[in-house]
């Protein structure tokens, strides 16, 4: 997972991160999900606190900052809402 902070008045374009990233990186680097912040939060020593998300994981029933799953058959990010959660859990969204 990546945590995002997008620049204000900007929204995120999920087909279009998609291509960049199918670019720039190997299919094996890309984040399966995205979380969209809107602050990164820091440690008392400018560190990002990864502990606290990766505890806090991507159900979006726990998590209240909009979360985004990597659909490679729509070539795009796409909204992780309760339904799109339950296909990662059971398996029918390949990641």
């Amino acid at each position: 997972m990546a945590a995002l902070v997008l620049r204000p008045g900007c929204s995120l374009d999920g087909a279009r991160l998609y291509r960049h990233l199918q670019e720039l990186l190997p299919p094996y680097a890309w984040p399966r999900f995205l979380r969209l912040q809107e602050r990164l939060d820091m440690t008392e020593t400018f560190k990002q606190q990864k502990g606290r998300l990766a505890r806090e994981g991507f159900d979006p029933a726990h998590v209240t900052d909009p979360l985004f799953v990597l659909d490679a058959a729509a070539g795009a990010y796409v909204s992780l809402g309760p339904r799109r959660w339950d296909d990662v859990v059971a398996g029918r969204l390949r990641l």
